[in-house]
């Protein structure tokens, strides 16, 4: 039975080229990037505040068990 080792073929990497001009990329208006930003921080504080609750729930619920 016979094996044949393994070829090593060269990759010739397919480059292409940039465009001369920068595209324009659509800017977000000041008031809309505000708008998404509070409610990003919304959003986040509304996390924090579960979390916090979860949080206060267990430690009060553990309290309870250990003077049991």
């Amino acid at each position: 039975m016979r094996i044949d080792g393994v070829s090593n073929n060269q990759i010739v990497p397919n480059f292409v080229s940039a465009p001369k001009q920068p595209q324009q990329v659509p800017l977000v208006s000041k008031e809309d990037f505000l708008k998404l930003l509070s409610f990003a921080f919304y959003q986040q504080n509304g996390l924090n505040v579960k979390l916090v609750r979860i949080a206060v729930e267990n430690y009060v619920k553990a309290g309870a068990n250990f003077l049991a």
